[in-house]
């Protein structure tokens, strides 16, 4: 359904100028949204709640798609049952013309889990990196029990924000973020967003770990360059489990990417209009 020029205006920009003209490219925009999903035994969407507050016209076209998602039923036993999961959602505004756009449905996942803050501190940032002004961004695996305990973690893809003279002073940078990593990842716990049946359910995901000088962390708003990392194989994730590695790569401390979500859409929206 496309918005007029108007309605996006006040919807993405509050007002502001999407072109300043002509010769400069049409604006196209992003929006994030998360919350919960709740489907019955036959898979249908029975009730959903989203923390994120959207515009009045965003929120309309969002429900409509919601409403209508079908997803594979979910077994326990032979018997599908009702299941909860969380949901984070990416939606796109892109330019039909100069006065109208199309909201489309960039991405979507399921059931990632949330850091305890009682039980998740930050790593210690190592002393050799701190003299050296070496950070970087660790992407863990972590598997975590049906209570929310990482019984594993292991690097995924470390990446650094300075370059290195070569290639072997690089890995060992890595590996001393790493090391720190796995030290703290350890003891963490997470709040599992993902039930069956009423029951939580252990999992596997994806977490970012942060290692920045006060004077060059990531702020928003500006830009922030990594020199990615080898992937690491991870013995236990298939190699389907993470299709888009730039979801990973995208990921913010405090965020998570699930890999074993039970939820699977039977509806192709990826790419779909509003």
């Amino acid at each position: 359904m496309p918005l007029r020029n108007s309605a996006v205006g006040m919807v993405l920009l509050a007002g502001t100028t999407l072109a300043a003209n002509a010769e400069q490219p049409v604006a196209t925009f992003t929006m994030a949204a998360s919350g919960e999903i709740q489907i019955a035994a036959d898979g249908h969407v029975s009730d959903y709640k989203l923390r994120s507050q959207l515009p009045e016209q965003i929120a309309a076209l969002v429900d409509r798609s919601i409403r209508q998602w079908m997803f594979n039923p979910i077994m326990i036993d032979g018997q599908a049952v009702p299941a909860r999961t969380a949901i984070n959602l990416s939606l796109g505004a892109e330019p039909v013309d100069k006065d109208s756009y199309k909201i489309r449905v960039v991405a979507v996942h399921f059931g990632g889990p949330t850091q305890s803050r009682a039980h998740t501190r930050p790593p210690r940032y190592p002393a050799s990196a701190v003299r050296a002004q070496v950070g970087g961004k660790v992407l863990l695996a972590v598997r975590l029990d049906d209570t929310g305990k990482v019984i594993e973690a292991l690097p995924y893809q470390t990446s650094l924000d300075v370059r290195t003279a070569n290639e072997r002073e690089a890995r060992d940078w890595r590996k001393i973020l790493e090391n720190a990593s796995i030290d703290a990842a350890r003891h963490w716990k997470y709040d599992l967003t993902e039930t069956v049946n009423g029951k939580p359910m252990g999992t596997s995901a994806i977490v970012p770990v942060v290692f920045a000088i006060s004077t060059h962390a990531p702020r928003d708003g500006h830009w922030k360059g990594y020199i990615p990392g080898p992937i690491e194989p991870v013995p236990w994730m298939s190699q389907g489990q993470l299709a888009d590695n730039q979801a990973a790569s995208d990921l913010k401390d405090g965020e998570s990417l699930s890999l074993d979500s039970r939820f699977k859409l039977k509806n192709d929206i990826i790419g779909k209009t509003l």
